[in-house]
């Protein structure tokens, strides 16, 4: 069941967050948004995330240390970076330091959808049954 599968949402910039946050209820998924790396690891300490959002330039952390922090608080579930570079560069970097994917802001619907589709199946394929039961 899709709504079950919570996705964290980390972006300082709120109509990004908001946008990306529409898409996850649009899909029918839960979404809880922070704005901070520290206020995100507040939250994965309440909850299990099945997916996450980043934002490529929170105000405090830089993304490689983003993404190490999120593998490790997380289990490894899938991080798709959110960004304001729609650049090549950009794009290998992320997923060269540990990102499922990446996103040009604001975020598209029809892309963002199909990302978090792709995402999620990974996770629930990579966990046990025991974990993905509710």
């Amino acid at each position: 069941m899709l709504s079950a599968l919570p996705v964290l949402i980390i972006c300082s910039n709120s109509a990004d967050s908001n946008k990306a946050a529409q898409i996850v209820r649009d899909m029918s998924l839960q979404s809880v948004v922070c704005s901070s790396l520290t206020d995100a690891r507040s939250q994965i300490g309440r909850r299990a995330f099945q997916l996450v959002f980043c934002d490529d330039n929170l105000p405090d952390c830089n993304l490689r240390t983003s993404l190490r922090v999120l593998a490790s608080a997380t289990g490894g579930v899938p991080v798709v970076v959110l960004s304001h570079l729609a650049d090549w560069d950009a794009y290998m970097k992320a997923l060269g330091a540990g990102a499922f994917d990446y996103i040009a802001c604001p975020p598209e619907p029809i892309e963002t959808e199909r990302i978090v589709r792709l995402a999620l199946t990974k996770n629930l394929r990579a966990r046990p049954a025991s974990h993905t039961a509710a």
